[in-house]
């Protein structure tokens, strides 16, 4: 839990920040990305991330298995959870993106505008500390291989230097009516301060899988 002092010393520097970079990383429906991405997409299905027995008797237990790493230039990370819901309750969780708002923490605006038979265009925007960070994302759905994948859509200018990802849904073998979601991001920064990068490599991934797993559980 960050103290309140703390929260406020890190929302103002979050504001300076903004004031200082301004329209140089401004993200913007007008104007391309910087670049055609620097980060490597994801290609095919992503393997599963390999769990010990103590890990799956973790997931078992409800609770979520993360993975994370961090660098000067960004970060990524991937968070396991074991919910109780078909995999089609939880695609249908996951690409009800008009209900983000009132579903997933931080997230003040999110919709699709456009797409292209199982691909979708989206565009985020999250408040954190103060500090709002806005991107359009290109999403490949493949529910007939398990998983869905993202880039940025760099035909619009986004406020991180770059980012992929994916869900990934796979019934559990010898627990019917368990799914095991899967859910990755790598992020490259610019411009963007540490705090955002550790939501996004960290809590926004379990907070991702536990927002579903809250959700499609309900249904």
């Amino acid at each position: 839990m960050i103290p309140m002092t703390h929260r406020i010393l890190i929302a103002a520097a979050a504001t300076l920040l903004v004031a200082a970079t301004g329209p140089a990383f401004a993200a913007s429906v007008d104007e391309p990305h910087p670049h055609r991405g620097v980060l490597p997409p994801i290609a095919s299905a992503p393997a599963a991330v390999v769990l010990t027995a103590e890990e799956r008797e973790r997931l078992k237990r409800g609770k979520h298995i993360e993975r994370h790493t961090k660098s000067d230039q960004g970060g990524s990370g991937v968070a396991v959870q074991y919910i109780n819901a078909s995999p089609e309750i939880i695609w249908a969780t996951i690409l009800s993106y008009h209900r983000y708002t009132d579903w997933v923490k931080n997230v003040v605006g999110c919709s699709v505008y456009q797409k292209e038979g199982t691909t979708l265009y989206v565009d985020m925007e999250t408040s954190l500390l103060g500090f709002r960070n806005r991107v359009f994302t290109k999403n490949a759905v493949r529910k007939d291989q398990g998983y869905m994948s993202w880039t940025l859509d760099y035909d619009r200018k986004s406020d991180v230097n770059d980012l992929v990802g994916y869900w990934r849904v796979q019934p559990v073998e010898g627990m019917p009516g368990v799914t095991r979601l899967e859910h990755s991001n790598s992020i490259s920064i610019r411009g963007v301060p540490g705090f955002l990068v550790n939501y996004m490599t960290r809590d926004a991934l379990s907070d991702g899988t536990g927002w579903v797993k809250r959700e499609a559980e309900r249904r």
